[in-house]
């Protein structure tokens, strides 16, 4: 298999800048399918420099939380996910038969590990995703105003993060816990505002772990102070209305699924 030097790796940096000049979409094949061709030429190291170019740093030493140096993808997925087979079935099933690489890296001061899956793009050609995962963190702790307004960590998010505390693609999935806060932080002053009040439900009573980018979000929703593992909902942020009602992992499993298979 080619080497990747420095050379060569400088050359694909240059490369991969989209010339906005041209059509979209044309960069936009012409660079995923770089991307993509980098992983099939170079391998592992192709598949760092993937890594490395979404703000991650592939690193491994003593201080890794994951002692996973000679293991292969599947056996790494097989010994990190062991306790969460059971709650994300067929996220885990799934991943198991597209993983390719699994590789521990930092982001400032703190240890990822990056799952990258092969994946089709919407228009069939084959890609890649990248899942990350937060070091495992048995003591997650909300925001102060979280707890201040009375959430704990729920307990079926508080499972998660003793695997990963964050989990998901790249660029969305389910937030690390410090990053987790009530959605009455931005909606409360807007609501205010805008003389808005939800009809069966209060801003300060949901607690938001998935946005979708796009302002919408999932949510946990306490009945009550006391709720130690509320159900989660949709909250949509046109309507300002909630729907759904389904336990944190059924819909953590559905989720992190959607995020690996092929793009439709």
């Amino acid at each position: 298999m080619e080497q990747l030097n420095s050379v060569i790796r400088t050359q694909l940096q240059r490369d991969l800048i989209r010339d906005e000049a041209l059509p979209f979409m044309q960069e936009f094949c012409r660079t995923t399918n770089l991307e993509r061709s980098i992983l099939d030429q170079f391998g592992r190291p192709g598949a760092e420099f993937i890594v490395s170019l979404n703000n991650l740093v592939p690193a491994f030493d003593a201080t890794c939380p994951w002692q996973i140096e000679g293991l292969d993808a599947l056996d790494v997925v097989g010994k990190v996910l062991a306790p969460l087979r059971r709650l994300l079935p067929n996220f885990v099933s799934t991943l198991q038969e597209r993983v390719r690489w699994v590789i521990p890296a930092r982001s400032g001061d703190e240890w990822k590990l990056v799952y990258l899956v092969d994946r089709a793009l919407y228009d069939g050609r084959p890609y890649y995703e990248l899942i990350v995962g937060g070091a495992p963190n048995a003591t997650p702790r909300l925001s102060d105003r979280a707890k201040s307004l009375g959430w704990t960590v729920p307990q079926s998010m508080q499972e998660l993060c003793l695997v990963h505390d964050g989990f998901g693609a790249h660029d969305g999935g389910i937030l690390a816990s410090r990053l987790i806060v009530d959605l009455g932080e931005v909606m409360d002053p807007i609501a205010k505002e805008q003389g808005f009040v939800p009809d069966d439900y209060e801003f300060q009573d949901l607690l938001e772990f998935c946005p979708d980018g796009a302002g919408n979000c999932q949510a946990f929703h306490r009945q009550s102070r006391d709720d130690a593992d509320p159900l989660t909902v949709d909250w949509d942020h046109e309507t300002r209305e909630i729907s759904g009602g389904m336990p944190f992992f059924e819909f953590a499993d559905e989720r992190l699924l959607a995020q690996i298979l092929d793009e439709e």
